[in-house]
């Protein structure tokens, strides 16, 4: 079983890649913002540090973290997501080195790929054999945030700056997929990056 990260800012079409994948290659998906989230809910094992620091103003009536409230918080300010980052990414780090032996023993998928934006800062990438960057310009990412998310320009702006820069990705991890909004494309590099 090779285990393939895959990379990119937000918007850049990881989850396209990743289920490429998965739908034509057999691969199963571990999404560390999914991870993230479960860990994040009552009881998950990230739940209470993030509440003990950020207080009960990020909870919603039901006691669960507001994830919209949160965000708006940690992309205003550099030192509380850092904060953020340290109480979550190492715990999501070891549920994927858990999944990674689960896979690793039941033999079972040819490919388990690693969804994150963050392979570099929570050094994901150390337990992937091989990183994808999934590199789309700046311009049709921010479009595409607007039209499927609804984000504000302000809100796209704090996040593409807390997040790795292009240049950062390509020097760091040389195999690379251009998504420039074409599928049979993109299916075309993911068959050819496998086949290498």
């Amino acid at each position: 079983m090779k285990v393939i990260g895959i990379t990119g800012g937000i918007g850049s079409g990881k989850s396209l890649v990743a289920n490429i994948l998965k739908e034509k290659h057999g691969a199963q998906i571990l999404n560390t913002d999914a991870i993230a989230r479960e860990q994040m809910e009552p009881g998950g094992v990230s739940y209470q540090g993030v509440v003990d620091y950020f207080g009960s103003g990020i909870l919603e009536a039901d006691g669960s973290i507001d994830r919209s409230r949160l965000a708006g918080i940690v992309f205003q300010d550099k030192e509380k997501l850092l904060r953020l980052n340290e109480l979550t990414h190492p715990k999501v780090l070891t549920q994927v080195k858990e999944e990674i032996s689960s896979f690793r023993r039941n033999g079972a998928v040819p490919y388990l790929v690693i969804e994150t934006a963050l392979m570099i800062e929570s050094g994901y990438d150390f337990v992937c054999d091989e990183v994808w960057y999934v590199h789309t310009p700046e311009e049709e990412r921010r479009k595409r945030l607007m039209k499927e998310r609804g984000y504000s320009d302000e809100k796209i702006n704090s996040i593409f700056e807390s997040q790795s820069k292009a240049d950062d990705f390509c020097n760091k991890f040389p195999k690379v997929i251009e998504n420039i909004g074409d599928i049979a494309r993109l299916e075309q590099q993911v068959a050819q990056l496998l086949k290498n």
